[in-house]
Formats: C-alpha cells, sequence, structure tokens
C-alpha cells in the first residue's frame, strides 16, 4: 500500500471538532471584517459626498473605491460560503471526503485547508483541466 494511502483516513471526532472550531473561529473573523468594511465605507461615503458638494470631484475615482470595497467584501463573502459548506459537510458526517473520487482527503491537506473538498491530486486535475 502507497504512503499516501496510509495517510487518506476520517477525522477523529476530536480532529473533526478541532477543525469546526477554526472554521467557526474564522467565520466570526470574516463576518467582523465584512461589518468594518461596511462602516468603514459609509463613514467615508459621507465624507466624500460632502467633498464632491465641495469641489465637484470625479465621479470615475468614486466608482472605483466602490468596486474595490465590494470587491473585497465579495472575496470575504465567497470564503464564508466555502466555510458554511465545511460545517455542514461535518455535520452530515460528509466532511474529509473527495467531491470527486469519494476517498478520504488526508488530515494534513485539511488542516492546512480546512474547507478543502478535494484530495490533493483531484483537485491537481480539476486545475489542469480548467487551465487547458
Amino acid at each position: 500500500m502507497p504512503s499516501q494511502e496510509k495517510k487518506r483516513r476520517p477525522l477523529s471526532s476530536d480532529e473533526l471538532k478541532t477543525v469546526q472550531a477554526k472554521l467557526l473561529e474564522r467565520k466570526q473573523e470574516l463576518w467582523n471584517d465584512v461589518v468594518q468594511d461596511l462602516q468603514a465605507d459609509a463613514k467615508n461615503d459621507h465624507q466624500e459626498l460632502i467633498d464632491t458638494i465641495r469641489d465637484q470631484g470625479d465621479a470615475g475615482l468614486e466608482e472605483l473605491r466602490e468596486r474595490t470595497v465590494f470587491s473585497l467584501i465579495e472575496i470575504k463573502h465567497n470564503e464564508l460560503r466555502t466555510i458554511e459548506d465545511a460545517l455542514r459537510r461535518i455535520e452530515s458526517g460528509d466532511y474529509g471526503r473527495c467531491m470527486d473520487c469519494g476517498q478520504w482527503i488526508s488530515p494534513a491537506r485539511l488542516k492546512a485547508m480546512p474547507h478543502a473538498v478535494r484530495c490533493r491530486r483531484c483537485q491537481a486535475q480539476k486545475e489542469k483541466i480548467e487551465r487547458a
């Protein structure tokens, strides 16, 4: 049996609890970041409105700023979605299985990427197809 095969196994209940706690902690951090981003954006909007009224500034600059703020929030939203998916897989008992081949994802990979849905081999194949 190859050494990589030995490394693939389901996580113990203690390991799952650790992963779940880590995911919940990251989820809270992301929500806090999103709230802070929105609060900062709201404060900036009021100041920028005053500045725009004062000197009729460039609307293009405002549009660029809005796109940047919402792009950053979108990145955080996507990560929140992957965390929610991982938490659902923990609850359903599917956490740690590759969505493509059905084999267990190595605990080391899950420790590094708790939201991983594919084993290393299947993820590499997916990325190879996407690059082509």
